[in-house]
């Protein structure tokens, strides 16, 4: 039950503030060496859940089982994760072989692009000035919601579960690294 509670007050509903109807088109490097358009995610009829994240960050490191295990049950369903991988603390752009390296040793099979700190803001059109930071996209590719901080797969599942047309969703974790 605290869980719940716990959960349900990191939420904040804003009915004023709108996030961008869809993300706009950016293409980034994959960990295969080879563009991919933020379409090949987004708007594919089921929900993208954006990370972006860093191989350095330690409260990344904290989330990535959870995004993973979400991915993993998800995947072939409702909902697939993307990581957006950055340099921290610079926000720059990571050195590929550094997130291709951290994503085995951290058992990581759901797609991660590479970006600095202006792309993954391109992506979500708003700044991205702290890490890890969640980005939520409904099955029609409109940007409903983000979360500061660290996350769950519990927290992810509540946040699909409990959509509110017209409303955004923003939530803020307890732990993150700003910029």
């Amino acid at each position: 039950m605290m869980i719940n509670k716990t959960i349900l007050s990191l939420f904040v509903l804003l009915t004023t503030t709108s996030c961008a109807d869809s993300p706009a088109e950016v293409t980034l490097k994959g960990l295969d060496d080879q563009d991919h358009a933020l379409s090949e995610y987004v708007d594919q009829g089921k929900w993208t859940i954006v990370n972006v994240w860093s191989t350095s960050c330690p409260y990344c490191r904290l989330e990535m089982p959870d995004l993973q295990d979400f991915h993993e049950v998800h995947k072939d369903k409702d909902a697939t994760v993307l990581g957006i991988a950055i340099d921290f603390p610079s926000f720059g752009y990571p050195n590929p072989q550094t997130v291709k390296d951290f994503t085995l040793d951290y058992f990581v099979d759901f797609p991660s692009l590479l970006a600095d700190a202006d792309q993954a803001s391109a992506i979500v059109d708003e700044q991205v000035t702290m890490i890890p930071i969640t980005f939520f996209f409904n099955p029609d590719g409109e940007m409903v919601g983000r979360w500061e901080g660290t996350i769950s797969r519990q927290e992810i599942e509540k946040v699909m579960s409990d959509p509110h047309e017209d409303t955004d969703l923003f939530g803020s974790g307890s732990r993150g690294a700003r910029n």
